[in-house]
C-alpha cells in the first residue's frame, strides 16, 4: 500500500514539473514578445497582416493623423514618395482650415514628429516609418519587435524601451533627441527595441 502511494506521489510530482516548468518559460517569453495585434495594411492594391509578414514589402509606414490603415511599399523610396504626397495633402487641408476658421486657431506648434527604424545597419534592410505624437507604439504589431539596427528620428525627440508599451529598459534618451541618427544601435541594443514613443 505504500509503494503504490510513494509511486503514485512520484507520477503526480513528475507531472506537475514537466507541467510546471514550461509555463514559468512561456511567461517569460510572453512578458518578452507579447501576442501582436493583427494589423491589416495595403500593399500593392491588396490587405495585409502586417503582425505576421510582409510579404515582400521592404518598406511601411504607420501614420494614423494622415492613412487610416498603414500602407507598405515595395522601397524605401516608393515609402518616400508617398510621404511626400501625403504631407502635401495635410498642408493643404491646413491652409484650408485656417481660410475658413481664421489664423487664431493656429497657435499649436508641430514637429515632423516621425521616427524610422531599418533592420540592417547603415538605414539598410527593411522600413518602418512611424509617425504620430504621444503614443507608444508596440512594434510586435508591426513585425518589428527586436529587428531594429538602426534609425533616423525627425524634429520631435523619441523613447525606446525593450518591452512592449513603454515597459522594460530604456534605450539612452540621450542619443534619441530631435534629428539624432544612428548607423548602428549602441552596446546590447541591437535587435532589442520593443516599442517606441515620439514626443
Amino acid at each position: 500500500m505504500n509503494h503504490r502511494r510513494m509511486t503514485g506521489l512520484g507520477v503526480a510530482l513528475a507531472m506537475f514539473i514537466v507541467m510546471a516548468a514550461p509555463v514559468s518559460v512561456s511567461a517569460s517569453e510572453n512578458e518578452r514578445t507579447p501576442a501582436a495585434e493583427p494589423t491589416a495594411a495595403l500593399f500593392e492594391g491588396a490587405i495585409i497582416d502586417m503582425s505576421t509578414d510582409w510579404e515582400g514589402a521592404g518598406a511601411c509606414l504607420v501614420w494614423p493623423e494622415a492613412v487610416d490603415t498603414p500602407e507598405c511599399f515595395r522601397t524605401e523610396a516608393e515609402m518616400d514618395k508617398r510621404i511626400a504626397e501625403l504631407e502635401r495633402q495635410l498642408a493643404q487641408a491646413d491652409t484650408d482650415s485656417r481660410q475658413t476658421v481664421g489664423s487664431a486657431t493656429m497657435g499649436v506648434t508641430n514637429c515632423s514628429s516621425s521616427v524610422r527604424l531599418y533592420d540592417g545597419t547603415s538605414y539598410t534592410g527593411s522600413a518602418l516609418y512611424l509617425r504620430g505624437r504621444q503614443v507608444w507604439y508596440n512594434l510586435v504589431d508591426s513585425n518589428f519587435n527586436q529587428k531594429t539596427s538602426s534609425f533616423k528620428i525627425g524634429a520631435c525627440s523619441a523613447y525606446f524601451t525593450d518591452l512592449a508599451g513603454g515597459t522594460g529598459d530604456w534605450y539612452p534618451t540621450s542619443q534619441t533627441q530631435a534629428y539624432d541618427v544612428a548607423t548602428s544601435m549602441t552596446s546590447r541594443w541591437n535587435n532589442d527595441v520593443s516599442s517606441v514613443w515620439i514626443t
